[in-house]
């Protein structure tokens, strides 16, 4: 399956691999409205769809290298400005939420909004050569579609502090070191590595995987004993799915388990 825009490139392979691939090559795949559109168009057109895990990536060597300016609107009104990040908000939250695995595929620049797509994966992989950051300080501005909020979630208050004040590049191992990567190419070539973190994923149960992102992602967000009801309550409910009834039996067969999703 694949489904044509103008910014971007879907693809859907049939052993459920979701690829998204950021198509503005000539700006560096840089995230503009009609960009954001797309994506979120895309990822409600995968929920109906049969994928298992949906990768990001950008075209051309370049993950994205930030929110284009050259298309901005030309307004500064405040109201008009807090509306239209409101809207690109929209991409992002439900890029977090979204119940499929996600791996950010992290080649050359990822900055800015970038770098907060990529702070909306749960998986981020990168290639040795990449170079990561939040550079809106340097603009006269902050970053906007939630870096302020899940870059410290991810790397700690003091380092998110740090690297959104002094908007600095940093490189790929320097990120990994932080918490942000969690995984850099090396030894392994970049699509080797991509392609196992993908595999790992194919290989899990899908109903499990999307209970265990709501448990994680709602249990961060509130008080410690409503986490652990949210946690128990959706174990209960997957062990009386087919998928744990099958994990379980590979469990005592010494045999490698076949998810369905079911």
């Amino acid at each position: 399956m694949s489904t044509e825009y103008e910014t971007i490139e879907l693809a859907v392979s049939d052993d459920g691999r979701a690829t998204v691939t950021l198509d503005r090559p000539d700006s560096l795949n840089a995230l503009d409205d009609r960009m954001a559109e797309e994506l979120l168009d895309a990822l409600e057109t995968l929920r109906e769809e049969s994928a298992r895990v949906l990768v990001l990536r950008g075209r051309d060597g370049n993950f994205c290298a930030g929110a284009d300016i050259g298309t901005s609107p030309e307004t500064t009104a405040p109201h008009e400005q807090t509306r239209r990040f409101r809207r690109l908000r929209r991409l992002f939250d439900r890029l977090e939420s979204f119940p499929l695995p996600t791996v950010a595929a992290i080649e050359g620049y990822c900055l800015g909004g970038g770098c907060e797509l990529a702070c909306c994966c749960d998986t981020r992989i990168a290639t040795a050569d990449a170079t990561i950051g939040v550079p809106e300080i340097t603009l006269g501005v902050i970053p906007a579609c939630g870096g302020t909020q899940r870059l410290s979630r991810l790397v700690g208050l003091s380092r998110a502090r740090d690297m959104i004040l002094r908007g600095k590049h940093y490189d790929a191992a320097t990120m990994h070191s932080y918490g942000f990567l969690h995984e850099v190419g090396g030894d392994r070539s970049f699509e080797v590595l991509l392609k196992d973190v993908v595999e790992e994923y194919l290989a899990r149960p899908p109903v499990a995987i999307e209970f265990a992102k709501r448990v994680v992602n709602k249990g961060y967000e509130s008080p410690l004993d409503a986490g652990l009801e949210m946690e128990a309550l959706a174990t209960g409910v997957l062990f009386g799915t087919e998928d744990a009834e099958e994990g379980l039996d590979a469990f005592r067969t010494n045999r490698t388990p076949e998810f369905r999703g079911e």
